[in-house]
């Protein structure tokens, strides 16, 4: 979401409890739309589904953008996460065969 703005006219509005409307307003307008809001909020009901969000977002720049390169690259491909021994998680892929998809 934008930061509020600075606007010295806005921190008497602050100080003051938000209303529930209002949070809910700003949000949707955050989202640009009903339908996206709504696959927002189904998403954010998957177990685990936030806490591998902060730590995503906690990757350095360069870090998170190796991540999203090596997911785009392997969109069609099954992952499975190991552990090797020293605690490292190693991401697996096993490209579907169309047999596969079909079972």
């Amino acid at each position: 979401m934008s930061q509020p703005s600075p606007d010295h006219r806005h921190f008497a509005a602050e100080d003051a409890p938000l209303h529930p409307l209002d949070v809910v307003c700003d949000i949707l307008r955050e989202a640009e739309s009903l339908p996206r809001l709504m696959e927002i909020l189904y998403l954010v009901q998957e177990p685990g589904l936030l806490e591998i969000m902060r730590g995503l977002v906690a990757l350095p720049d360069e870090e998170r953008f190796r991540l999203l390169q090596y997911l785009a690259h392997h969109r069609e491909h099954h992952m499975f996460v190991s552990e090797l021994p020293g605690g490292a998680l190693v991401i697996e892929t096993v490209e579907q065969s169309p047999l596969d998809e079909s079972a």
